[in-house]
């Protein structure tokens, strides 16, 4: 079902709407009718529309797949829109607002414009400092940056400065890369890196004045923040947590955590691990797997196709097609020594991208166990491939782009449909404030039910 946000998306993505510019001078003011504007890199009117038409003809001629969601003529029509939109000098972060309606009009996840790090330069230690979770229409402050407890964690965010955080939200969201504009992975990803998109979209900040309620309390109250370092939000976003099993041995119950599958130059460790995992699982004679791979991102085939052979019941390729390095992933995976048969619960959540799309297609297509969670932020394909790295040459700003498309072994899945979940979970507020995970929860009640 879809919520208040999703619907938003989903209509801003449709009608493309175009980014408002503020004052006409040579020189963005200092101050607009939302935000404190920072002076963080103004670029000439005539570099912002060389970069422009570069970025252009680099989707035009090097994108695989610009036209698969939204046709040419649409796309003719938006490039117009969105350069004539450059009409004075501008900062940075203004020239990059003009430009994200085009990349999230791709359908692509792997289509993305960041920053370059000069940017980063004007603001290091000047981003938004609270994380922040979207729950029930809701965005509560989870937590900050600073290890600030000024806001506590699970009061309601209300607004930003003059602005309310649901505009704020929805903006965000509305310009955001996805595979055929899958919500679930732009709210989740919108939902975790919401500081670094705020910079910038918005630029940055002395300070940060947020309009709050109290956890269960309607009153508004109001706090003034400083900042937190582009070095401290990093840190959260690009930690994995490691690889992680567990053992309910009066459950006859495994939990195989596999948080990325991005170990690109540690194969053999991945490997290494889940052979030794399965092993336990065989020697145990364990009956019921939860396979946990919630907030994994993707990462290399090689370490997927490994996990999935210890868990299909034949031999089943993984690729639809002999993709370049990847080429032997289109015959069939043989099976592991020590496949599992028994019962299998797989958890996700919107952050499933990319390799994790392809590996849970995988399982859905040959009915491999149930899914537990909320929909997936991807499908049985996605775009990628090699040199997809380009700057545009004035701004510097990174375009990132998928030239070639990977899909898995599947016939008549819907590129468009998220991977479901056989047993939907919906966490409610109350659920976070009470520190619950109520995924895991329902697989491990529903393991009772299967014992019995």
């Amino acid at each position: 079902m879809f919520t208040k946000w999703d619907m938003l998306v989903l209509v801003a993505i449709l009608i493309t709407p175009n980014v408002a510019t503020v004052a006409s001078d040579d020189i963005p003011a200092n101050v607009d009718s939302l935000f404190e504007k920072s002076k963080a890199g103004i670029v000439t009117t005539e570099k912002m529309r060389d970069d422009f038409m570069q970025m252009r003809q680099i989707l035009e001629e090097d994108h695989c797949c610009l036209y698969e969601y939204t046709k040419k003529d649409a796309f003719d029509s938006l490039f117009g829109r969105q350069y004539d939109l450059i009409n004075r000098p501008m900062a940075m972060n203004e020239f990059l607002n003009i430009l994200t309606p085009i990349t999230s009009k791709i359908g692509c996840g792997h289509t993305a414009l960041w920053m370059p790090g000069n940017y980063w330069m004007f603001g290091e230690n000047n981003l938004f400092p609270l994380k922040i979770r979207l729950i029930e229409d809701k965005v509560v402050a989870a937590g900050s940056y600073n290890d600030s407890n000024t806001i506590p964690g699970g009061s309601i965010i209300r607004k930003i400065g003059e602005r309310p955080i649901n505009d704020i939200i929805n903006e965000m969201m509305a310009n955001y890369s996805s595979d055929g504009f899958n919500t679930n992975f732009i709210k989740a990803q919108v939902e975790r890196r919401f500081s670094m998109i705020f910079a910038r979209r918005f630029g940055f900040f002395k300070d940060f004045t947020i309009t709050y309620s109290l956890p269960g309390m309607e009153e508004i109250k109001e706090a003034t923040l400083p900042p937190t370092s582009r070095a401290s939000v990093r840190a959260v976003l690009y930690h994995h947590p490691d690889l992680g099993f567990q053992l309910i041995e009066e459950k006859s119950t495994a939990i195989l955590t596999i948080t990325t599958f991005s170990y690109y130059d540690r194969v053999p460790y991945f490997r290494s691990f889940v052979d030794s995992c399965f092993s336990v699982i065989h020697d145990k004679g364990i009956e019921n797997l939860i396979l946990d791979l919630r907030g994994n991102n993707g990462g290399d085939p090689f370490c997927a196709a490994p996990l999935f052979s210890y868990l299909e019941p034949e031999a089943f390729p993984y690729y639809a097609e002999p993709y370049r390095k990847y080429s032997e992933l289109a015959d069939p995976i043989p099976l592991a020594e020590n496949h599992f048969t028994g019962n299998l619960l797989t958890l996700i959540d919107g952050r499933c991208f990319s390799t994790n799309g392809h590996f849970c297609a995988l399982l859905e297509y040959h009915k491999i166990g149930k899914f537990v969670g909320t929909p997936s932020g991807s499908t049985f394909k996605c775009n990628a491939g090699k040199n997809t790295h380009f700057r545009l040459n004035n701004t510097r700003i990174m375009l990132y782009i998928g030239r070639g498309t990977y899909a898995a072994a599947v016939k008549g899945m819907d590129k468009t449909k998220p991977i479901m979940p056989d047993y939907p979970v919906k966490e409610t507020y109350q659920d976070f404030l009470g520190g619950k995970d109520v995924i895991m929860e329902t697989a491990l009640t529903l393991i009772d039910s299967i014992k019995k």
